[in-house]
């Protein structure tokens, strides 16, 4: 269940809510949404974080979490990661996963979109070019044999 949505901020250092809080259980297994290797887990603060970049140039973050893992380690999608531990502050549970998805430096992402299929839409072609496109070549006609 989602206890707090994604609010991209404003501007790099504006307000916002950089990831999804997601109710759980302290003890619950934290498993990787995507394959990657670990390049943080421990402390930053008062709370431990596991980061995890992807081939993608995507980095998750998953707070606050008991590491099971190192930083080099690589990770495949559902491998355990550590275990949620209580205290996530501004969660409105008791315990909370504090799920966020990073590209480069800055740009911080819905780590919903990770979970969602990816939608195709066709998107109309402009007059200009439908009336630009070359006409297709006549098909020869066939005859019935007699």
């Amino acid at each position: 269940m989602i206890a707090t949505r994604f609010r991209a901020p404003p501007h790099p250092y504006g307000r916002g809510h950089r990831g999804v809080d997601l109710v759980g259980a302290a003890g619950q297994p934290v498993l990787a949404a995507r394959a990657g290797t670990v390049v943080f887990a421990g402390p930053v603060g008062t709370r431990t974080v596991v980061s995890v970049d992807h081939d993608d140039g995507l980095r998750t973050t998953y707070e606050p979490v008991r590491p099971a893992v190192r930083p080099g380690a690589v990770v495949r999608a559902g491998d355990v990661l550590g275990q949620l531990e209580p205290g996530h502050p501004g969660c409105p549970a008791a315990v909370c996963l504090h799920w966020g998805v990073r590209r480069g430096a800055q740009e911080y992402l819905d780590p919903l979109v990770l979970l969602r299929p990816p939608r195709v839409r066709l998107l109309p072609v402009p007059e200009a070019e439908a009336q630009a496109a070359p006409e297709p070549e006549p098909r020869a006609q066939q005859h019935p044999q007699a």
